[in-house]
């Protein structure tokens, strides 16, 4: 009984070896992380990143890019006044001259409109496709590049996603190879890469996104007021048509 209790005595010790291999291994990994997480400047994350992360910066570039020509485009060099157009319509209409002057996209499609009156007698399926006519050859300019933020941000996040695991790969298959004492080193740092990669390609693509619903509804609107405006002033002009053919 002696023999058979001091043998379970010197087994205990050797039972206990791994798991406590195991949690130092585990203490070790858990204050490299925290060191990567906490001691990193925003540079240092960027290299940490690895190779993808410059796809992913370039992307934003150009993101941001289209943005800013998309703002300047939709809030800046299309801007009119509706009632201010819709008056100078109804004054043109009444002098009989049927000219508005200006050159922003809803004057040139009210314009074509007039010319197709002058043209056609006031036929109406003559000025309605005058109007479709015009506006399909100046609405494109609203919408163009617009879409291509969607695409961009797709492929932040995708580009991202390869970065992720591309650490990962490097990360285990450096482990597997390295000496027990590196083990939780190049864990670190492969998890490291694939986690900044990660973040920074959501960081373009949510942006780029909300850009993107942002622009599309100054487009939308832009659209439904030249709609509003055109489609009133053709309205009058068919209303008083038989004024202007008298003038005439």
């Amino acid at each position: 009984m002696v023999y058979e209790f001091a043998s379970v005595v010197n087994l205990s010790p050797s039972f206990n070896k791994t798991p406590c291999h195991s949690y130092d291994e585990t203490q070790k990994m858990k204050e490299i992380m925290e060191e990567v997480s906490t001691g990193m400047t925003i540079w240092q994350q960027y290299q940490a990143g690895g190779i993808f992360m410059h796809p992913i910066a370039i992307i934003g570039v150009i993101a941001l890019f289209i943005t800013i020509e998309r703002i300047n485009a939709l809030f800046f060099q299309t801007k009119f006044n509706k009632n201010a157009i819709s008056s100078e319509v109804r004054q043109s209409i009444y002098s009989g001259r049927l000219s508005i002057m200006g050159s922003s996209i809803i004057e040139k499609i009210i314009q074509a409109g007039f010319q197709a009156f002058e043209r056609s007698k006031g036929d109406e399926s003559e000025i309605q496709i005058a109007i479709d006519a015009a506006a399909s050859k100046y609405f494109p300019s609203l919408e163009k590049r617009t879409s291509y933020l969607t695409m961009l941000a797709n492929v932040a996040t995708l580009t991202g996603l390869l970065g992720t695991i591309s650490g990962l790969i490097i990360s285990f298959s450096g482990a597997a190879a390295a000496d027990p004492t590196e083990k939780a080193t190049l864990l670190a740092a492969g998890i490291s890469e694939a986690m900044n990669c990660t973040a920074f390609g959501l960081i373009v693509a949510i942006p780029s996104l909300l850009a993107y619903a942002f622009l599309q509804g100054r487009t939308q609107k832009i659209i439904d007021d030249v709609n509003e405006v055109v489609l009133e002033a053709m309205n009058f002009i068919v209303t008083n048509r038989d004024k202007l053919n008298a003038k005439k």
